[in-house]
């Protein structure tokens, strides 16, 4: 027993280091566990930011589209007429239906005078 007490401060430094070297190596694997995770979770989100970018200009795309889409309708939607150009149409195709008018009586009227006189159709 003696002899254990002479030695007991070499078995603590002993069982101290043994300690050290445990606390260490759990340290690097904890380590080497978590830059995998943190690379693992970097690299998803890379991705998913890639895909949200593609998207995005995707979405920017066809945004250009529909802007000159939109451009082109307001350009043919200026050429088309107005209410004032439709009323002077209107205006115009009543005097032309009165003219028909006109002429459909005299044409009545000359086909009137070929039948009084007995000349047929033919």
């Amino acid at each position: 027993m003696s002899s254990l007490m002479k030695y007991w401060p070499i078995a603590a430094l002993a069982i101290q280091a043994l300690t050290a070297w445990i606390c260490w190596s759990l340290r690097q694997l904890a380590t080497t566990e978590v830059k995998k995770l943190v690379d693992a979770a970097v690299a998803s989100l890379t991705t998913a930011d890639q895909e949200a970018e593609a998207a995005v200009d995707d979405h920017e795309t066809r945004i250009t589209v529909l802007e000159k889409d939109v451009e082109a309708i307001r350009h043919d939607i200026a050429k088309l007429p107005t209410k004032a150009d439709l009323a002077q149409v209107s205006g115009k195709v009543d005097t032309v239906a009165s003219k028909v008018d006109g002429a459909r009586a005299g044409i009545e009227r000359i086909e009137s005078y070929f039948l009084a006189k007995g000349v047929e159709r033919g």
